[in-house]
C-alpha cells in the first residue's frame, strides 16, 4: 500500500507541471452548409492576437490560454460579422486541465448593411467557466437575448431589401412597357421607311435609266461609266458581303441566345428539381415528427407556393418561347427582304454589265475610227512634207547647176545670173514657207481637234462625276436604309435578350424566395432542436444532481451507521479478548457487459469496508469501468478496468466521456 501511495504521488507531481489550456475546435456554416475561407481573428488584452483560417469543411481549430478574457471574430466579404467572448478563467486547482471545446457559428448574407446594425456589433455568445459542470459553457439567456435582437434587426434589414426588390421591379416593368411602346413606334418607322425606300428604289431605276440614255449617247464617257459600274458592283458585293456577314452574326446570336436560354431552361429545371428533392426531404422529415403540424401546415403552404412558381415559370417559359418565336419569324421576314434585295441587285448588276460592255465595245470602235482618222491625216502631212523636202531639194540641186553655169559664163551675164539666182531662191523660200504655213495650218487643225476631243472628255468626267455623286448618294441612302434594317433586327435581338433577362430575373426571385422560405424553415427546426436539447441537457443535469445528491446523502448515512456499530461493538466487547478483524475486502470488482445499457451509468456500491463509487461508459460496443473506492480507514484509489489512474486522469476521462456523449 506504501509503495502504491508513492507511485501515485509521484503522478501527480507529474501531471501538476502540466500547464493547462482550452482547445476550440468548431466550424462555420452558412445555410446548413461548410463555408471556407473565414477569417478567425482571437484577441486578448495585454496578449498578442492570432488568426486562423476556415478549411473547405468549414472546421478551424485554436488553442488560448486560461485566466484570460478573449474575443474572436468570424468575418468574411459579403457575410456578417459574428463575436464570440470567451472567459478562461477557472479555479487554481483546475489550471492543470486541458479543456476541450467545441461550437459551431452560423453566418448569413450582409442584406441591406445590416452589419452597421448596433445589436450586430455584440458578441453573440458568452462562454465561461461553469463549477457545476466542471467545464466550459455558454449563457444561454444571453445567446437568447441577442439572437431575438439580431434576428429583429435581420427581419428589418430583408423587408427594406424586399422594398428595394419591389421598387427594382416596378422599375423594370416599366422600362419593358417602355420598351414595348418603343418597339411599336419603331415598327411604324419602318414601315414608312420601307415606303421611301421604294420611293428611292423608283428614283434610282429612273437615274439607272437616264444614265444608260447619257452612257449610249456619250460613247467618250463609257470607260468612265465601266469604272463607275465597276465601283457599284465592288460596293454592291460588299454590301452583300457585310449583310451577309451580319445575317450571319445575327443568326449566331441568335443561335447563342437559343442555347443560352435552353442551358438556362436547363439550369433552373435542375433547380426546381433540387428544390423538388429538398420539398420531398422535408416531407418526410415532418411525416417523421407526426407531433409537429405546425411544420405540415408550413410545408402545404410551400407546395401551394411552389405550384404557383410552377405555374408562372410555365407561364414566363411561354412568353419566352413566344418571344423567340417572334424574333424568329421577324429574323426570317428581315432575311428574305436581304435575299430579295441581293437577288434584285444581282439582276441589275448583270444588266447593267451587259450595257456597260456594249458601251464599251462601241466607246473602243469610235477610239479605233479616230485613230485611224489621225494616223491618215499624219500620213497625208508627212507625204507632204516629203514632197515639200524634194522641192526644196530639187531646187538645191537647180541652184548648184546654176551656179555652175553661171561661173562658166562670161562676166557679163555675172549680173542677170545673179538676179535669176535671187528670184529662184525667194521663190524657193515662199514655197518653203508655203510648205511651213500648210504644216502648220494642218498641226492647229490637229491642236484644235484634240483640244475638242479633250473638252469633249472633260464634259464626260464631269458628267460621270455628277453621275458617281448621284450614284454615292443613292449607294449612302440605300446604307442608311441598310443600318435602318439591321437596327431594327438589333432591336428585336436586344428585345429578346431583355425578355430572356426578365425571365432569369423573375426566376431568380423565385428561387431566391424559395431559398428564403427555407432558410427560415431551417433556422426554426434549428431552433426546435436546440430547445430540445437544451431541455434534455436540463433533465440529465437535474438527473446527475439529484443522483449526486443521494449519493452524498448515502454515503453520509454509511458513515453514520459504521460509527454506530464501531460504538456497540466496542460497548459489547469492553473486558473481552478482543476476536480477530474480518479480512478486508481489496479486490477490484468485476462487472459484466451485459448488465449495463448503452451509454453512462453511475451507481455507489457500500460494503463493509469500503465504498465504491462506479461509473460505466458504454459507447459503440466498448466497456470500461471506471470505480472510485473509499476505505473505511481512510484509503482512496482510482481504476479504470483492473489498471490503477491518478485522480486527476480518472476524473479527466470521465469529463471526456461525458462531453463525447453530449455531442
Amino acid at each position: 500500500m506504501v509503495l502504491l501511495a508513492g507511485n501515485m504521488l509521484c503522478t501527480e507531481n507529474l501531471y501538476a507541471q502540466v500547464i493547462g489550456k482550452v482547445q476550440i475546435n468548431g466550424k462555420v456554416r452558412k445555410s446548413n452548409k461548410p463555408v471556407g475561407g473565414v477569417l478567425v481573428n482571437i484577441t486578448s488584452p495585454g496578449s498578442p492576437s492570432q488568426t486562423a483560417t476556415t478549411k473547405e469543411n468549414g472546421t478551424f481549430l485554436v488553442t488560448i490560454e486560461l485566466q484570460k478574457v478573449y474575443t474572436i471574430t468570424f468575418s468574411k466579404a459579403g457575410l456578417i460579422t459574428k463575436i464570440v467572448e470567451f472567459n478562461t478563467s477557472v479555479p487554481p486547482n483546475q489550471m492543470d486541465i486541458i479543456f476541450q471545446n467545441e461550437f459551431n457559428i452560423d453566418l448569413f448574407d450582409d442584406v441591406g448593411g445590416i452589419m452597421n446594425d448596433k445589436a450586430m456589433n455584440k458578441p453573440v455568445a458568452k462562454i465561461s467557466y461553469n463549477p457545476t459542470y466542471e467545464d466550459f459553457v455558454h449563457d444561454a439567456n444571453y445567446t437568447k437575448q441577442i439572437q431575438a435582437e439580431q434576428e429583429l434587426a435581420r427581419k428589418a434589414a430583408e423587408d427594406i431589401q424586399k422594398q428595394q426588390d419591389r421598387a427594382r421591379l416596378d422599375s423594370l416593368n416599366k422600362r419593358w412597357n417602355d420598351s414595348l411602346a418603343l418597339v411599336k413606334q419603331r415598327e411604324a418607322e419602318l414601315l414608312a421607311k420601307k415606303a421611301e425606300e421604294d420611293r428611292l428604289k423608283a428614283a434610282l431605276e429612273k437615274a439607272r435609266q437616264d444614265s444608260i440614255s447619257k452612257a449610249q449617247a456619250a460613247a467618250s464617257a463609257a470607260a468612265a461609266a465601266q469604272a463607275r459600274e465597276k465601283a457599284r458592283i465592288d460596293s454592291i458585293a460588299l454590301a452583300e458581303a457585310r449583310l451577309k456577314a451580319e445575317a450571319e452574326v445575327k443568326e449566331k446570336a441568335r443561335q447563342d441566345s437559343i442555347m443560352k436560354a435552353n442551358a438556362e431552361q436547363a439550369r433552373l429545371q435542375a433547380q426546381a428539381e433540387a428544390r423538388e428533392k429538398s420539398r420531398q426531404d422535408s416531407i418526410a422529415r415532418a411525416e417523421a415528427e407526426k407531433e409537429r403540424q405546425d411544420s405540415l401546415a408550413r410545408l402545404r403552404a410551400e407546395a401551394e407556393a411552389k405550384q404557383k412558381a410552377e405555374a408562372e415559370a410555365k407561364a414566363l417559359e411561354k412568353a419566352r418561347q413566344d418571344s423567340i418565336a417572334k424574333a424568329n419569324a421577324e429574323l426570317a421576314a428581315r432575311k428574305k427582304a436581304v435575299e430579295d434585295s441581293t437577288k434584285f441587285a444581282n439582276a441589275e448588276a448583270e444588266r447593267m454589265k451587259l450595257q456597260a460592255e456594249a458601251a464599251e465595245k462601241a466607246r473602243q470602235k469610235a477610239i479605233q475610227d479616230s485613230i485611224q482618222r489621225a494616223n491618215a491625216e499624219a500620213e497625208k502631212m508627212r507625204l507632204q512634207a516629203e514632197a515639200a523636202e524634194k522641192a526644196r531639194l530639187k531646187e538645191e540641186a537647180d541652184r548648184k547647176v546654176q551656179e555652175k553655169a553661171r561661173q562658166d559664163s562670161v562676166l557679163a551675164a555675172e549680173k542677170a545670173k545673179q538676179k535669176a539666182d535671187e528670184e529662184a531662191r525667194a521663190q524657193a523660200e515662199a514655197d518653203r514657207k508655203a510648205s511651213l504655213a500648210a504644216a502648220e495650218k494642218a498641226k492647229q487643225d490637229s491642236i484644235s481637234k484634240a483640244k475638242a476631243d479633250e473638252q469633249a472628255r472633260l464634259l464626260a468626267q464631269e458628267q460621270a462625276r455628277k453621275e458617281e455623286a448621284e450614284r454615292k448618294k443613292l449607294e449612302e441612302e440605300a446604307a442608311k436604309q441598310a443600318a435602318i434594317r439591321i437596327k431594327a433586327i438589333q432591336d428585336s435581338a436586344a428585345k429578346a435578350d431583355a425578355e430572356k433577362a426578365r425571365a432569369q430575373a423573375q426566376a431568380k426571385a423565385l428561387a431566391d424566395a424559395e431559398e428564403k422560405a427555407r432558410l427560415e424553415r431551417e433556422r426554426q427546426e434549428q431552433q426546435a432542436r436546440d430547445k430540445a436539447m437544451q431541455d434534455s441537457l436540463a433533465q440529465v443535469r437535474l438527473k446527475q444532481q439529484e443522483q449526486e445528491e443521494q449519493e452524498r446523502r448515502a454515503r453520509a448515512m454509511a458513515e453514520i451507521e459504521a460509527k454506530k456499530q464501531m460504538l456497540a461493538k466496542s460497548s459489547e466487547t469492553e473486558g473481552k479478548a478482543s476476536p480477530p478483524p474480518a479480512k478486508p475486502s481489496n479486490t477490484v470488482p468485476k462487472i459484466k457487459d451485459s448488465d449495463y445499457m448503452e451509454g453512462i451509468t453511475e451507481e455507489t456500491i457500500n460494503e463493509s469496508n469500503r465504498v465504491i463509487y462506479r461509473t460505466v461508459v458504454k459507447l459503440e460496443g466498448s466497456t470500461h469501468n471506471y470505480q472510485k473506492i473509499v476505505y473505511t480507514w481512510g484509503g482512496v484509489f482510482y481504476f479504470k478496468n483492473d489498471n490503477n489512474l491518478t485522480q486527476l486522469l480518472f476524473e479527466q476521462e470521465i469529463k471526456n466521456a461525458k462531453a463525447a456523449l453530449k455531442k
